[in-house]
């Protein structure tokens, strides 16, 4: 897979994982909810941040600035079972 088609299959892994923490959240299915945040978590840090070239200026900056607020905000909703937390990852990930 070409390097473009491995960053929208992160992306769809990372949006995939957060609508399935978001159904088990409504389902009261707290471990299922830990469980696919963690992978989303994964996901950006290691996957998305971890992707990013050095030599990518101030885009790559702008870029981890993002990952790391996501990343952030995933595991404030994992704590806080805070549903809002998990839309709003949403709208920043699905306009990229």
């Amino acid at each position: 897979a070409s390097p473009h088609q491995l960053v929208a299959m992160l992306f769809t892994g990372l949006l995939d994982a957060v609508a399935r923490a978001r159904g088990a959240l409504r389902d009261g299915q707290i471990e299922r909810k830990a469980h696919e945040l963690s992978r989303a978590v994964r996901i950006v840090e290691e996957g998305l941040k971890g992707g990013l070239s050095p030599a990518g200026g101030a885009l790559t900056e702008q870029l981890s600035s993002l990952y790391s607020y996501v990343s952030t905000r995933l595991m404030q909703a994992n704590l806080r079972n805070d549903d809002a937390a998990l839309a709003e990852c949403v709208s920043l990930i699905e306009p990229l």
